[in-house]
């Protein structure tokens, strides 16, 4: 049986996948991303190349609360 995270990583894991949502829920309302500028993005190639950077920070937040939550690193095997 494996010890539960301490109570600050379980928190900040949490924390970390609620951020994860949040950014992709602010993207699909359209509050952030690349229609928020100047100008529209020019075609659709462009604008989902734009939305990348936004995808990969709530992926990455995702995973490090995932992995904050597991209590371990993610190249270690159990």
């Amino acid at each position: 049986m494996t010890a539960s995270p301490p109570p600050v990583r379980r928190v900040a894991g949490w924390s970390c996948i609620a951020l994860g949502f949040a950014v992709v829920i602010l993207l699909g309302l359209g509050l952030i991303g690349p229609g928020t500028g100047d100008a529209p993005p020019a075609s659709l190639t462009a604008a989902l190349l734009a939305l990348v950077p936004a995808l990969v920070l709530a992926l990455g937040a995702f995973v490090a609360g995932l992995v904050l939550l597991r209590g371990g690193t993610p190249g270690r095997g159990r």
